[in-house]
């Protein structure tokens, strides 16, 4: 089970240091955050955890995919809260 979140991970932040954007977080840029989340098959609570803790800690989307290790913690602690919301 720890691989197959991992893989989801590392696809996940493969995804969005492939993706490029200019000065802001655009509308696309928050569709297409929760989109390929959605399709890692995490959760819609996550996906949105996961776009809301970005959003507060970057001011742009390139400035997100250039920060690799602590969006990596991002999306570590929504999984730690999700999986916290599922055993509830």
């Amino acid at each position: 089970m720890k691989m197959i979140m991992r893989f989801k991970l590392v696809y996940l932040l493969g995804f969005l240091l492939g993706i490029t954007s200019c000065g802001e977080w655009t509308n696309q840029d928050k569709d297409t955050f929760i989109e390929d989340c959605q399709r890692t098959k995490f959760s819609d609570a996550y996906c949105d955890c996961a776009l809301e803790k970005a959003l507060d800690k970057y001011s742009t989307f390139d400035e997100m995919t250039a920060d690799e290790e602590n969006m990596a913690e991002i999306l570590l602690s929504c999984i730690e809260e999700d999986r916290t919301k599922e055993d509830k």
